[in-house]
């Protein structure tokens, strides 16, 4: 098959220079080594242009595209006639408009990966999805649009808007193990304490440093275990905006807990197994979560994760046995499992087996084909 993914919302991405795991790209290897051919389609606010990187000595062609950018959706311009050499193209979320559009336009071609759900969090979302719905959601169940989501809540969002459950296929999000081959040596010698690090007890968190994450939540769980005597370090990478930065860093120095943090607002991704590896607990108290790389990287390295329930983790964890969900931030509940379950080794051996063996995208591409396949069939 030849297949074109299109990231239809309005964030530009260097291919050459991600140091993360991209969605796009993972997926694009992943077909590339199946005999696919895979193009991708960005959008850029910058001159169009098509790059080439090569996959396996196979090259595909990135395509920027300009396009109106209005409330994060993006409507290309002049893209038909690419479109038309694909015998599958990839879209993403079902409330883009150009997602909608592609689904009269291109209905033997579209599939949409859908990743958003309903969370009173999301109070914008939640209004753009009312508005949608009422006028545009429609046009999905008269031309079938088969949907891949990211998650059972995503599917659950899907279902109650009355398009068909035949039509949405549970995938998940794959993790790109290349771009987590990591280096022995740490250009940051600020994680390389964690080797000389006698804690008792050492947290680690990664991901913006924002509201939706509570990260004021782990301040006070470490302050709880330092009271309980416990001598803890909770690492943390992550940045954020200027203000909301000084207001942590400042709710830190007000708790006296300087000594028991470590911050680096930022690392390459190469660098990071060497917090994976030796933490105790990754920590994901988000408030809402589409899907949570981070999950998968954590789990990946063998690393006991405690989250919330959301996207990613309803759907690749079960609890106390690869991992820890819970329903709140409720400190003294988080504080126990830590204690409770210090020791414990099988749980982060079930998460590392979870990843290799369901979620890295070599694995998840076949949940993509098969859907790819039956809509060129129908």
């Amino acid at each position: 098959m030849k297949i074109l993914i299109i990231r239809n919302f309005p964030v530009t991405s260097n291919l050459k220079k991600i140091t993360y795991n991209l969605q796009e790209l993972g997926l694009a290897r992943a077909l590339t080594r199946k005999g696919h051919e895979v193009d991708l389609l960005f959008w850029t606010k910058d001159n169009e242009e098509i790059k080439k990187i090569n996959i396996d000595d196979t090259e595909i062609s990135v395509f920027y595209k300009k396009g109106l950018s209005i409330l994060k959706n993006v409507w290309f311009k002049d893209v038909n006639s690419l479109i038309e050499k694909y015998d599958v193209i990839q879209c993403c979320e079902y409330n883009q408009i150009m997602s909608w559009h592609f689904a009269k336009k291109f209905k033997d071609k579209l599939v949409i990966y859908h990743g958003p759900y309903y969370s009173k969090f999301n109070f914008k979302y939640n209004l753009i999805c009312f508005i949608f719905d009422l006028f545009f959601v429609r046009r999905y169940k008269k031309y079938n649009t088969k949907f891949i989501v990211k998650s059972v809540l995503a599917k659950d969002f899907l279902i109650n808007k009355h398009l068909s459950n035949e039509n949405i296929t549970i995938a998940g999000v794959g993790l790109d193990t290349e771009s987590l081959n990591g280096s022995n040596e740490c250009k940051y010698p600020i994680l390389e304490s964690i080797y000389k690090d006698d804690s008792n007890i050492k947290l680690l968190y990664i991901g913006k440093i924002e509201k939706r994450r509570n990260p004021y939540f782990l301040i006070d769980l470490v302050e709880n275990l330092k009271n309980q005597n416990f001598k803890v370090k909770l690492y943390i990478v992550g940045n954020g905006t200027e203000k909301y930065l000084n207001a942590f860093s400042n709710y830190i120095k007000s708790k006296c807990l300087g000594n028991n943090i470590i911050w680096l607002k930022q690392c390459e991704q190469i660098y990071l197994h060497h917090l994976y590896e030796n933490v105790d607990y990754f920590l994901l108290p988000t408030s809402y979560e589409i899907f949570g790389m981070v999950l998968l990287e954590a789990m990946y390295f063998g690393c006991k994760v405690i989250t919330t329930m959301n996207g990613g983790s309803t759907t690749i964890i079960k609890n106390e046995v690869n991992g820890y969900l819970t329903s709140n931030l409720d400190i003294s509940e988080w504080s126990n499992i830590i204690v409770t379950n210090l020791n414990d080794k099988k749980t982060g051996i079930n998460a590392e087996q979870t990843i290799k063996n369901h979620y890295t995208w070599n694995k998840l591409v076949y949940k993509f084909i098969k859907v790819y396949e039956e809509k060129i069939d129908k």
